[in-house]
């Protein structure tokens, strides 16, 4: 089942003689290659023989390292080659690699997976480590054809210690503490069925533990989708309880928040575009809120009451694309026991949402610039052609045109899909909704969890205004869920924001202060400060002094309109 952006290479079999084996996956380019290496074996990679394992790149040596399997140990040598081996960016020469580890043979990428207790890492890890591993993981199920499931357990009473779930987990499982009470557990290779099966095991010790799942590929989502399904179905469930994530649901969000001008323009652009029939090409980072756009396309549009399918692009397995996108007869292919309707089946007469549309691989490309050609689709398997009437929205942070010219994308589909162009900024461009956004989250965090927190403190708010947020509104959200998560007291201090937020925000206003300063001009907080101001005083003026009215004007709750106001000093 391999993933869009990878061709894979046939499994390089290695003889079965000894009992214990561990997967090296090696990437390079738009290939991988998965092989199996055996206890007591030795594996030779190089770009010709006499290399066991044969690889055309121009980066190896001809003979150019050796892997081995010893006594549970997986040893990584360097065979003099030209190009070198580092191993989580250090050079060497021979050493023994763990799971989690970053091998790199000239270009040529290795990762490993299953190796025994011994080697493996430690199982209750930071939050950041278990976010990466479950992007390695998640890579490795789109590649092989695997199940990944993510699980968030509410230990109850909330102090109860995790030692139940976090024992009975395998040396390729994972765990991390999100917060007091909230464990993630991240269990390779098992479906829901499976993950239920292992939760309700070692739940016979600690009974009144809520459990939820969410898994891949039955939630075709990142991994910091996957994870936030799994929260909000455990923020639902009951006592004893083990809940399955289902696929999300169909009715858009509710409006965007939309305070800077550009934003402003930008939904003025909505609007239009939502009148007409054609196709629209939402274009931003990853996390900027071109899945909000898209919803709101859909929301002002005639087909408002119909429904809304979004689909991630870049998490579709090639050889499932046909069947995700048109469905699929019974009998089609071995496990389709029943027949299913693809995404545009289930959004007809409404809107189609393809997120990260470059992500596409060839074959995925043609099968969907003929629907937008023929208005009609073919169930796999079937005859029968099918009339669909769906609008479709698609969104990338690529460069199409740059993909065209270097012949990775279709030059044809590309003009289907850029009828209308709606460019979503990044929010390091519209800062001044940075403040109002994190106290959305907050405010909503609280509501979910209980928490105390019900604001931020003055350098906190600052550290948030100067990082840069590279993962835009979407990174802004988890940072704030985080900080609720773990914050002990009523407000939100500095030390509970990711180290990195707080470091790069500190350095940045370290920076930026004395030189705005030095030139007369006023810091970026206080410019927030003022705009954020003027934009309350509008609301009230609105609401003719009425907080509550001004709050639903601005998007806020009450409460913290009215810190602010009183922080503010605008009684």
């Amino acid at each position: 089942m391999p993933d869009p952006t990878y061709k894979i290479d046939p499994v390089h079999h290695l003889p079965a003689s000894a009992v214990g084996r561990v997967s090296l996956l090696f990437s390079w380019g738009d290939a991988a290659r998965a092989v199996a290496l055996r206890e007591g074996e030795s594996l030779v990679v190089g770009r010709s023989e006499p290399a066991s394992l044969v690889i055309d790149d121009r980066s190896l040596s001809r003979t150019h390292a050796r892997l081995s399997l010893r006594d549970g140990n997986v040893t990584l040598e360097d065979l003099g080659s030209t190009n070198g081996c580092t191993v989580n960016g250090t050079r060497v020469t021979e050493t023994s690699l763990a799971e989690g580890d970053v091998a790199q043979l000239g270009t040529l990428e290795l990762r490993i997976s299953g190796v025994p207790r011994a080697q493996a890492a430690s199982a209750l890890g930071s939050h950041a480590t278990f976010m990466r591993q479950l992007a390695e993981e998640l890579k490795r199920a789109r590649v092989f054809g695997r199940h990944v499931s993510v699980l968030a357990v509410r230990h109850a009473p909330a102090g109860v210690a995790r030692s139940a779930a976090v024992a009975a987990l395998r040396p390729v499982d994972r765990a991390c503490a999100f917060a007091p009470g909230i464990t993630l557990l991240m269990l390779a290779e098992q479906n829901d069925d499976a993950a239920t099966a292992w939760a309700n095991t070692w739940r016979q010790a600690e009974k009144n533990a809520v459990v939820a799942i969410a898994s891949y590929p039955k939630l075709l989502c990142t991994p910091e989708q996957l994870v936030s399904r799994a929260l909000d179905v455990l923020h639902a469930g009951d006592s004893g309880s083990v809940r399955l994530a289902a696929d999300r649901p169909t009715a858009p969000a509710a409006e965007p928040l939309v305070l800077s001008p550009l934003m402003r323009r930008l939904y003025e652009l909505v609007t239009r575009a939502a009148r007409t029939t054609l196709p629209v090409l939402v274009q931003g980072e990853t996390g900027s809120g071109k899945e909000l756009v898209a919803q709101a396309v859909h929301a002002r549009s005639p087909r408002a009451k119909a429904p809304f399918k979004a689909l991630n692009c870049a998490t579709i397995p090639a050889n499932l694309i046909e069947s995700v996108l048109f469905g699929h007869e019974r009998g089609a292919f071995t496990g389709a026991d029943r027949q299913t309707q693809g995404i545009f089946e289930q959004a007809q007469g409404g809107t189609v949402f393809l997120d990260e549309v470059g992500e596409l691989a060839p074959q995925a490309q043609a099968a969907l610039l003929r629907v937008l050609e023929a208005r009609r689709i073919v169930r796999v398997g079937g005859s029968k052609e099918l009339e669909v009437d769906v609008r479709v929205v698609a969104a990338t942070h690529r460069d199409l045109g740059a993909m065209v010219k270097a012949g990775t994308f279709r030059e044809d589909l590309m003009f289907r899909l850029d009828a209308l162009t709606l460019r979503v900024p990044p929010l390091r461009e519209r800062r001044e909704e940075i403040a109002p956004l994190a106290d959305v989250f907050l405010a909503r965090a609280r509501a979910e969890w209980g928490a105390t927190a019900s604001g931020m403190s003055d350098d906190a708010l600052d550290a948030l205004l100067a990082y840069a947020w590279p993962g835009n509104v979407r990174q802004l959200k988890n940072v704030m869920e985080r900080a609720v998560a773990v914050c002990a007291g009523e407000l939100v201090e500095l030390e509970d924001l990711p180290e990195q937020v707080w470091r790069d925000g500190r350095e940045s206003v370290a920076h930026v202060a004395p030189t705005a300063s030095a030139h007369g001009f006023k810091s970026l907080p206080d410019r927030v400060r003022e705009f954020e101001m003027a934009l309350i005083r509008e609301a009230l003026e609105k609401a003719h002094g009425n907080q509550a009215q001004a709050a639903r004007i601005l998007g806020l709750p009450r409460r913290t309109l009215a810190n602010k106001v009183h922080g503010y000093g605008m009684l």
